[in-house]
């Protein structure tokens, strides 16, 4: 994890989305997201990032990376049904939002950017795992990084998706398994075979013209 701001070496068109990344873990698993939230050129700094965890998908446990120069508040709210942890205690209270604030004349100057860092899980039985963020500059002005694609329509201000590792069904690749074991083993049986074969031969012939 990146402990200061960073400047930003590809162009700022190319750098100005904020994204977010998962360490590989799949569903059910805890993993580490890291945000990255660039200042654009030409904007005012970046004085607050706030995360939120969507309804719809509550998180059992979040927890957030503290940064030098940067000060956390975390606000909670109640669920129903609750959430269970490994020995059936019930959750009744998860994490809503994130949020990093810098502290007076700090920041995120333009042409650079931050890593914010979340430990989550367990993660849920999906493919994705969508996290709006906020951005808030100096000058007061926000972008809400919330939007959806549609189609092959690129949004303005696309929301941080992470990609959930999946490990593999296993209904295929037991089948190869197995048929490869079962061919190897039949293909064994037939070299013996033919060799026993080939070892008996020469005396079923020395019979054959002792009796000739």
């Amino acid at each position: 994890m990146v402990g200061g701001v960073v400047a930003m070496l590809s162009s700022p068109a190319a750098a100005a989305h904020v994204d977010a990344e998962l360490d590989g873990t799949g569903p059910g698993g805890f993993g580490v997201v890291t945000l990255g939230v660039p200042t654009e050129s030409g904007k005012p700094s970046t004085t607050k990032v706030q995360v939120r965890i969507p309804d719809e998908t509550p998180l059992r446990t979040v927890r957030a990376e503290p940064l030098a120069g940067w000060t956390l508040d975390i606000q909670m709210r109640k669920i129903d049904p609750p959430l269970r942890k490994d020995d059936g205690t019930p959750v009744n209270e998860v994490v809503s939002t994130v949020t990093w604030t810098a502290a007076a004349s700090g920041g995120i100057p333009q042409g650079q950017f931050q890593e914010f860092g979340l430990y989550l899980g367990p993660m849920p039985d999906a493919d994705t795992l969508a996290l709006p963020a906020t951005q808030t500059f100096s000058d007061g002005s926000t972008e809400v990084w919330a939007e959806q694609a549609t189609g092959d329509e690129k949004p303005k201000f696309p929301v941080p998706t992470v990609t959930i590792a999946r490990q593999s069904s296993g209904g295929l690749l037991p089948v190869i398994a197995w048929t490869a074991l079962g061919l190897s083993v039949i293909g064994l049986g037939l070299g013996v075979f033919a060799i026993d074969r080939a070892s008996r031969r020469p005396a079923d012939v020395d019979s054959v013209s002792a009796a000739d």
